[in-house]
């Protein structure tokens, strides 16, 4: 069996011995109309997905394979559909229910597979062409989503064991093949010649660019939903026109009760930030901080709640990237900038791309990353800095925000999960461990984290998970207003 790489196919059109026999040794066969025209169809159609296959594997004799006519091609576009439907159905299962509404993305790709069939077969001259060229696009189509599809039923543990990198290379492998296989199938259907090739470098556009556009298409087959009471009274909490109207009153009103520093005194000043508003454990959780910080801390008039919850609509502010510089703007306004410390704690979702999630139904927020939260502080004016990220991937965090004027803590490590953000939960793993614990037997964050990380590995190894490797960064120069600050509290709580 002969697999050609995509170099030796063109390499051989290029010698003297003549491009026609080295890119298309055998032209695709056009199929006659049988009596059984729709019979012979699906008998023959399964042929074009065999001939995709070794199309993938640049075997020459793969073109000759190929059956072209429109009803075959119209087959490898119901083929293509069959495959997502199934592959939802194995998903979901069969108590789910069909889509409709996905169907439209499912067609999205076609104009632009038979523009690039279109494309390459005139620059060749040759627009008889452009059916079997489609047609071989399909089918090399049909394969790779086979093999995506396949690489999304890997276990998730599978998907760790590689890394994020490794992650990555299998999973966009396919596409970059998808890729060079269709330019080779096209050279050798259509016979182009040099310099025509260069048409080629159009192909990975024409094919990649309509995912982009459209991004990741819905299922055609979807669980069974049904609203429980519940969640319909929390959505109609949120959507309420009167919450809209209340939001900037309610940040005036929240950052007016600030109180200033006290010149000579070095103080927290501590923000709250909740993020994903469909579940409880974040609200639960940064208002719990609240409460440890306003008691073992003394920060009760020098704190900020921002959150994201229908169920506090009227109590705290949103957690939005504008509320929050807002609130870093505030805070350095009324902080002793040589000697005061912020306490920043932020509690939500996390993503591979360090985007931390303030998600609230219905309303499309803007994201916060590293780099803007980085420079909202630096804006704020606020120099010292206690920044902690409650996050999966939440390391991704630490370097853009470390500085010698800041400590930065992450509850797992930038290619980790961090755990226990059940929506049931009053704490996750490592807000418990570090605020519920280890912020109780002491006032030194750096200690606190020391203690916080071995009981996270602890509970995390008698559940059987994947470690989160919580990650700090300590600047020099942070040290010392941190010391300050921690004795000014140690020397209140010994005199009460």
């Amino acid at each position: 069996m002969n697999h050609d790489t995509p170099d030796a196919a063109f390499h051989a059109a290029d010698t003297g011995t003549g491009a026609a026999e080295a890119l298309a040794p055998a032209s695709p066969r056009f199929a006659p109309a049988p009596q059984h025209a729709l019979t012979h169809v699906l008998a023959t159609g399964f042929g074009n997905v065999w001939a995709g296959l070794r199309l993938a594997l640049f075997q020459r004799g793969a073109i000759a394979a190929l059956q072209v006519s429109v009803p075959q091609l119209v087959w490898l576009v119901v083929l293509g559909l069959l495959l997502s439907l199934g592959s939802d159905l194995v998903r979901v299962g069969l108590d789910g229910q069909f889509n409709p509404s996905a169907v439209p993305y499912e067609f999205y790709g076609l104009p632009w597979v038979l523009l690039c069939a279109w494309l390459v077969a005139n620059v060749a001259g040759d627009a008889s062409r452009t059916l079997a060229a489609a047609i071989a696009v399909l089918a090399l189509q049909l394969v790779a989503g086979v093999v995506w599809e396949g690489l999304g039923f890997l276990p998730p543990q599978w998907w760790q064991a590689l890394g994020e990198q490794g992650a990555q290379l299998l999973w966009w492998s396919p596409l970059v093949w998808l890729c060079v296989a269709t330019m080779v199938a096209l050279a050798r259907i259509c016979d182009l010649q040099v310099p025509r090739r260069l048409v080629l470098l159009a192909v990975p556009v024409l094919l990649v660019l309509p995912a982009f556009l459209v991004g990741q298409p819905p299922q055609l087959w979807v669980a069974r939903y049904e609203e429980d009471p519940e969640v319909l009274a929390r959505r109609e909490a949120v959507v309420d026109e009167s919450v809209l109207y209340r939001q900037n009153l309610l940040l005036d009103q929240v950052l007016s009760k600030v109180a200033p520093g006290t010149p000579g005194v070095p103080e927290y000043f501590f923000v709250g930030l909740a993020g994903h508003g469909g579940q409880d454990v974040f609200m639960r959780e940064v208002e719990s901080v609240d409460r440890l910080f306003a008691e073992r801390f003394g920060t009760g008039q020098r704190s900020v709640l921002l959150v994201n919850n229908p169920a506090t609509t009227d109590i705290h502010p949103f957690a939005t990237v504008t509320a929050l510089q807002r609130a870093l703007k505030t805070i350095g306004e009324r902080m002793n900038r040589d000697e005061d410390v912020l306490f920043l704690f932020m509690t939500s979702h996390g993503a591979a791309d360090f985007r931390f999630d303030l998600s609230l139904w219905p309303y499309r927020l803007h994201e916060l990353s590293p780099e803007v939260l980085r420079k909202a502080l630096d804006d704020a004016g606020i120099r010292y800095r206690v920044l902690i990220v409650s996050a999966c991937y939440s390391g991704g965090f630490v370097p853009p925000l470390s500085s010698p004027d800041s400590l930065v803590i992450s509850a797992a490590r930038a290619d980790r999960n961090s755990h226990g953000c059940a929506h049931e939960n009053d704490w996750t793993f490592f807000g418990r461990a570090l605020f519920d614990n280890a912020l109780q037997k002491t006032f030194s964050v750096e200690q606190a984290f020391d203690i916080a990380r071995e009981d996270v590995a602890k509970q995390e190894a008698a559940e059987g998970l994947e470690p989160s490797e919580p990650q700090i960064s300590v600047g020099d120069a942070v040290r010392k207003p941190l010391a300050a600050v921690e004795q000014g509290l140690s020397t209140g709580a010994a005199g009460k």
